[in-house]
């Protein structure tokens, strides 16, 4: 197994006895990583018997730039809380002792994970994708460039979720730079343009690394190999940026193009924000769900599927074997032809009425079959497809009160991303949502997510603000199916006169 420096994970290939069985309040049980950047041990906090990664800077280390590293990744660490970045539960720099205690994350890194399987599906990409962002739109929000974006850096949880880690190299917008001048720092295969030219280091350069990354783990390699490290550094500065569809034949285009202008030379032709490239995740994710989805429905044959009697071609044929017979009433004195406008009128209200029936028809059992689809999948296991479902849904056509009982159910998921996309499907459902108003209410108040206790506050705002549901395709089927019988009243009275 690859031995994870400077980092919080387990390691049981090579293990070592500390040199020291104590820093309080932590005993040393093992070494599992060590590197440059200090030496990590798992401990255990005596307070409560919690298992912990302790990260310890050698006392004999004196160099400037790696005391600097060291003090500013625990401080970034400590300030900085969410769910996809290792936690850091505070330490000390006094004099030779150098340490801090942070979470122990026991199931490797993407590293590892590209080693054992040589590359990832697609969509097991956008789903670790969007917790990527994740980390590092909490990272940029405050203020902090993480300038080592790689695979080995994003553990793996029990819970299989994501953990950003490994902030040594990170600088704080505005702060010392605590880089040599003439020199870079980060890992060369995922480096920036920017970065290899000592140029300025913004989100964007965590952006590009992030787009190296995607296309490593579609297709098992790197963008840019050279043959020496210079020349690598060139291919990143010059050549074309490769298409990961060429080798990941199943990824789809949108995927590729994102990954290319995130890796665009210039940082100003990159996506705006980390969220930015999340949100196009979602949305590669949603439409690629409705693809399959489309095609799995439409499998069978359409022939078989049709219900008898609605070939088009019958009533053409029918009709040409039974032509109409024009309309006309005897009298006393003498033939009375019916109106020209008369048939006219009522068989084109006649028509108008079925058709209206056919297609409202039509359109809910669609629209109901689909939101069956999304419904089910909304409650999904992944949550990308958790997401997706509920974007498509809120896109769907159909009975909005079974909508709104779905996106209800949601607004209690753990996850803040999905209980934002049932906060924005209730809003695009207008008066239909107040059905979750109660729940809508307490969640602008109390949300741990402010992205959607903001969410919520505009839902609330848009059905109390919409108008009551309705429809017009009935109200106007009623008039034509009135008009039909008035005309009919009004030719049978004209007919009595005439008699």
């Amino acid at each position: 197994m690859v031995q994870h420096a400077e980092r919080g994970v387990m390691n049981e290939g090579r293990t070592a006895t500390p040199p020291m069985k104590w820093i309080w309040p932590f005993e040393l049980i093992e070494r599992i990583g060590e590197g440059g950047m200090g030496i990590v041990y798992r401990a255990r906090y005596v307070v409560n018997g919690r298992e912990v990664a302790v990260k310890m800077l050698p006392g004999d280390v004196s160099d400037k730039i790696v005391l600097a590293r060291f003090e500013r990744e625990m401080e970034v660490l400590k300030n900085l809380r969410h769910t996809n970045i290792v936690r850091c539960f505070g330490g000390a720099c006094e004099d030779k002792q150098r340490f801090y205690a942070m979470e122990l994350i026991s199931g490797g890194s993407l590293e590892d994970v590209l080693q054992s399987r040589g590359k990832l599906s697609w969509e097991q990409v956008v789903e670790y994708g969007r917790q990527m962002c994740a980390a590092l739109s909490c990272s940029h929000a405050a203020g902090v460039v993480h300038r080592d974006v790689k695979p080995s850096n994003f553990l793996i949880a029990a819970d299989g979720s994501l953990k950003l880690s490994d902030f040594g190299l990170a600088t704080v917008v505005a702060a010392r730079r605590i880089t040599a001048a003439g020199k870079t720092a980060g890992t060369l295969l995922y480096m920036s343009p920017e970065q290899i030219r000592g140029g300025d280091i913004t989100p964007a350069s965590d952006l590009y690394a992030l787009g190296c990354v995607f296309y490593e783990l579609l297709t098992g390699r790197p963008p840019f190999v050279g043959d020496s490290p210079a020349a690598t550094l060139h291919m990143h500065c010059k050549q074309e940026i490769p298409r990961a569809s060429q080798v990941a034949l199943d990824s789809p285009p949108a995927f590729d193009d994102l990954i290319r202008r995130m890796m665009a030379k210039a940082p100003a032709d990159r996506p705006a924000s980390a969220e930015a490239v999340s949100e196009e995740l979602g949305q590669i994710a949603s439409s690629m769900m409705m693809v399959q989805t489309r095609r799995s429905s439409n499998g069978g044959s359409r022939l078989s599927q049709r219900p008898t009697g609605s070939d088009p071609d019958r009533p053409r044929l029918e009709s040409a074997r039974t032509p109409a017979a024009p309309l006309s009433v005897p009298s006393r004195s003498g033939d009375v032809s019916t109106p020209r406008w008369l048939p006219l009128a009522l068989g084109t209200a006649l028509a108008f009425s079925l058709l209206a029936n056919v297609v409202l028809r039509r359109a809910d059992s669609r629209a109901d079959a689909w939101a069956a689809t999304w419904e089910t999948l909304s409650t999904d296991p992944n949550m990308v497809v958790r997401q997706s479902a509920l974007h498509a849904l809120a896109a769907t056509e159909g009975n909005d009160h079974e909508r709104a009982e779905v996106f209800r159910k949601r607004l209690s998921d753990e996850d803040p991303t999905i209980r934002l996309a049932a906060v924005q499907g209730l809003g695009k459902l207008g008066s239909n949502g107040k059905i979750a108003m109660v729940e809508l209410m307490r969640i602008q108040k109390e949300d741990s997510a402010a992205g959607v206790r903001e969410m919520a506050i505009q839902a609330v705002s848009a059905i109390k603000d919409a108008p009551s549901p309705g429809s017009w395709m009935w109200p106007l089927t009623v008039l034509c199916l009135l008009a039909t019988a008035g005309t009919g009243v009004y030719w049978w009275i004209k007919q009595g006169q005439t008699e």
